[in-house]
């Protein structure tokens, strides 16, 4: 009895404290700080999200991306509806939301999310109107610098939401497909000129000489067949010529020979891998150091990723087929990508950077090359010159609370004041991460100014070469760690209650990660996969004649695949085969070493 009485003391006592104003206050902090920690798990996770498929880092992401902002919005919603007072309320609130801001370079936790940024913009926009009525409401109350500060840190969210609309416009899926992919479709239909039998079109796998993958150029609108297209010019435009049989780009080039000059000025603009090969500075010269040969596959991993994209925007562009390309593809990747055999890794280098565009594409905002960074900029160093001046402004380093019950102390120390101060140092360093990560040194970045290094031959000098040197030297985020996922049926067969909770709250967002398991792949299988490819000729077949040549496969286990059914079922039986397999092997490794372990 005297148990259940002091229970029901320190629930009435817990109550009593809820509904005071120093619990109220609280609260408040509580919230504060898991807020502040919520959209750091977010900034610092996101960038992970490339090489870390493990379930409890995406679980942390997944977490952090739904509840930041309702937990952001309750907080500044309790803020306003509290019946204490205190001024400290309107810097928190201002600077909960320059946070939500910092943390836009997630735009979607799935495939189908990348959708939803509309809405994510327009709960931000009021956001912005609620925290100007929050400053309103303890006018009266700020000090003067406060007031002052925290209406220009308004005024910068105001800037930064429309940054981030104009990025949005500029890069968002559907747009961006659309625009993009119809820029990249019409200059391939340039391809055939560089083809072998098409008006002695020659191309080399290793020199990327007849290789035209686009990487930037300048855009230009044009009327065809009273149909407005998007094009960039081909950047050789004195050698245009006519294909019989083939609607290429050529045939309109033709047509326009009136503006030649104007042609060619846009064609010096075009930069393709091609042009990057041949770039005669030290940074990307052909037969240079290690670093530029990295350089120069940067430049084309961005390029297959544009020509990646079309896959996903047939509707907008139509068939897309390129004529005479099939041997040229399989060169490019045999005695191009696989041409040196002491660095046969560089095919999977390529190629992850290149999903790495694709990853920001789709789940990330990423600058644009064709954007320049100096409104970034000038947004990122106002607001840390401000949130600077607000954290050592004279009025937050003497401050004194204008009522002892608007505010808690321990031990005479203020605690809002160390909320205060932890939440502007908090920012700065996010912030300042955020920038690093997304403009300075990110891939897109990169890419933007070593095509200016390629356009522009005044930059071909170490004043200009050392700066994008270390630039390209740097970055944040990796694309691939080492592994691959493997997805066991007979592991997942029965239901877990957890697994299955969490799939039910998660709306299957987590599914893939919950039944896959990683595995690493070392160098020797990665190196052993690349010889083969190369030893024939990149004609990959889907592999059963070899296994039954070799003696590897049992007619009995295989003769379904062998009899031509489908592969599903093919796939199906090997799987079940091998898991069982691995499942003795395990049970036997582990008889071994009880027995090991008993003698």
């Amino acid at each position: 009895m005297e148990q259940i009485d002091r229970v029901r003391n320190a629930t009435q006592a817990a109550k009593g404290f809820a509904s005071s104003s120093a619990g109220q206050l609280a609260r408040i902090e509580g919230l504060v700080t898991v807020a502040c920690i919520l959209v750091g798990s977010l900034v610092v996770s996101n960038s992970r999200r490339r090489h870390d498929g493990r379930f409890m880092a995406r679980l942390v992401v997944w977490g952090a991306f739904m509840f930041n902002f309702p937990v952001i919005s309750y907080t500044i919603g309790l803020m306003q509806s509290s019946s204490i007072r205190n001024e400290l309320f309107v810097v928190w609130a201002c600077f909960l939301l320059l946070l939500l801001g910092s943390a836009d370079t997630m735009t979607a936790f799935s495939f189908n999310d990348s959708s939803q940024q509309t809405r994510s913009m327009m709960n931000q926009a009021l956001h912005v109107v609620y925290l100007l009525f929050l400053i309103l409401y303890y006018k009266g109350q700020l000090r003067g610098s406060f007031l002052v500060i925290l209406f220009l840190l308004w005024c910068l969210s105001v800037v930064r939401l429309g940054l981030r609309c104009k990025a949005y416009r500029s890069t968002c899926r559907s747009r961006g497909l659309i625009r993009e992919n119809q820029v990249v479709f019409e200059y391939m239909k340039y391809e055939p000129l560089n083809s072998p039998g098409i008006q002695g079109g020659v191309y080399n796998a290793e020199t990327m000489e007849g290789y035209i993958y686009l990487v930037d150029g300048k855009e230009v609108k044009k009327v065809q067949y009273g149909e407005e297209v998007i094009r960039v010019s081909y950047r050789e435009p004195e050698t245009v010529v006519d294909v019989p049989g083939i609607d290429t780009a050529p045939d309109i080039a033709g047509a326009e020979t009136g503006d030649a000059h104007q042609l060619r000025v846009d064609a010096e603009k075009t930069v393709d891998v091609a042009r990057i090969w041949q770039c005669k500075g030290k940074l990307l010269q052909y037969g240079g150091d290690k670093g530029a040969s990295r350089r120069r596959d940067l430049c084309l991993s961005f390029a297959l990723f544009r020509i990646l994209r079309l896959r996903f925007a047939v509707d907008h562009v139509g068939n897309i087929f390129f004529p005479f390309q099939s041997d040229k593809c399989r060169d490019f990747v045999v005695k191009g990508l696989l041409s040196d055999d002491e660095d046969l890794d560089r095919a999977f280098r390529v190629v992850e950077a290149e999903l790495g565009f694709l990853f920001d594409f789709f789940y990330a905002r990423y600058p644009s090359i064709k954007d320049t960074l100096a409104p970034d900029l000038i947004v990122y160093a106002a607001i840390l010159a401000t949130s600077i001046f607000t954290l050592f402004s004279p009025d937050l380093l003497k401050y004194q609370p204008t009522g002892v019950s608007a505010n808690i102390f321990i031990h005479g120390f203020n605690l809002d004041l160390l909320v205060t101060r932890l939440a502007i140092v908090w920012y700065i360093l996010l912030e300042s991460y955020q920038f690093l990560s997304l403009f300075i040194f990110s891939d897109w970045h990169k890419v933007k100014m070593l095509c200016r290094y390629v356009r522009k031959e005044s930059w071909h000098m170490a004043l200009v070469e050392i700066p994008l040197k270390v630039l390209c030297y740097f970055t944040f985020s990796k694309y691939w760690k080492g592994s691959i996922g493997q997805y066991f049926i007979l592991d997942n067969a029965h239901p877990h209650p957890v697994k299955s909770f969490l799939s039910w709250i998660s709306l299957e967002a987590l599914d893939s990660s919950q039944m896959t398991k990683s595995i690493s792949l070392p160098l020797d299988v990665r190196e052993a996969v690349l010889r083969q490819l190369k030893a024939i000729a990149g004609k990959v077949t889907d592999g059963r004649m070899w296994l039954y040549e070799m003696g590897i496969v049992d007619l009995d286990l295989d003769r379904d695949c062998l009899l031509g059914q489908t592969y599903a079922r093919y796939i199906m039986t090997w799987h079940i085969a091998t898991s069982i397999c691995s499942y003795g092997k395990e049970v036997a490794e582990l008889n071994a070493r009880k027995q090991a372990a008993d003698l």
